[in-house]
């Protein structure tokens, strides 16, 4: 009954903040893509180069496609989106509270908003590359239907799981400065054990289980399902109850450790 009412009442306070939110999240991006010749177009380059690279080797050197009946480069990108989104914000979730610290030091500033606010400022080109994956995607034999829509119930799902990982990293890492680096780690072993540019087909069915732990395969698989194969989610309810069990502890254990530890920020900023 603590929990709920705990919960309830940080569940209020983020929605009276939520005009600072949106303020913070517009700066944030505004901050980001300043001082640059080219500007915004930095938030699409490295995916955009990546997809290039990755579909000119696959294409012309190893002459495979990974993704057997759908054309390799919507396969790559219907993917590739959700997997930077996710490994790209939460390495810059974990730093957060760091790069603020003089909003520590202010004592009545609501910190819990910080990765709130960093999640809608890179959620911006985010959703730009989506409709550019759309756009593919019609391009090569895949229109958008109603099935298209729910890709906004992966991303939900994915904010979901960002927001616990990113109270949970940004407050850990001021007083265990390997965190950072563990979170790094993590996000670059992370995409080979991804379905990011392989196709899950080449797993033997008896060791699938163990690449379904890991809760990026939910999402990264369920944008495929969603722009391109057309499978719903509730086609997969198992996986879907694994993936909310696993985002909704994940939320609950980062506002936990992030509140707790929050009294003593000034002490090590």
């Amino acid at each position: 009954m603590a929990f709920i009412k705990t919960a309830f009442n940080f569940g209020i306070t983020l929605w009276q903040k939520k005009r600072m939110i949106f303020e913070l999240a517009r700066r944030d991006f505004i901050t980001e893509n300043s001082g640059t010749m080219l500007g915004i177009f930095w938030n699409y380059a490295q995916p955009l180069i990546f997809v290039l690279v990755l579909t000119i080797v696959f294409t012309f050197g190893l002459r495979q496609n990974p993704g057997k009946g759908v054309p390799f480069l919507i396969f790559l990108v219907s993917g590739l989106i959700a997997w930077q989104f996710f490994s790209g914000t939460w390495s810059n979730l974990t730093g957060i509270i760091n790069s603020h610290a003089f909003l520590v030091r202010k004592g009545d500033f609501p910190l819990a908003i910080l990765p709130l606010a960093k999640m809608l400022s890179d959620l911006m080109p985010h959703l730009v590359l989506m409709v550019v994956c759309v756009i593919i995607a019609w391009f090569q034999g895949f229109p958008p239907g109603l099935y298209t829509l729910q890709v906004f119930y992966y991303l939900t799902g994915l904010l979901c799981l960002l927001l616990g990982l990113g109270w949970l990293t940004s407050a850990a890492s001021l007083f265990i400065k390997d965190v950072s680096h563990f979170v790094g780690i993590i996000t670059q072993f992370g995409f080979w054990i991804t379905p990011v540019f392989w196709n899950i087909d080449l797993v033997p069915p008896k060791y699938l289980w163990l690449f379904k732990l890991n809760p990026a395969f939910y999402i990264v698989t369920g944008y495929r399902d969603s722009l391109i194969y057309g499978i719903g989610f509730w086609e997969k309810p198992y996986q879907a109850l694994y993936f909310w069990s696993v985002a909704l502890f994940t939320l609950f254990l980062g506002a936990t450790v992030f509140r707790r530890l929050k009294p003593h920020f000034g002490e090590v900023v």
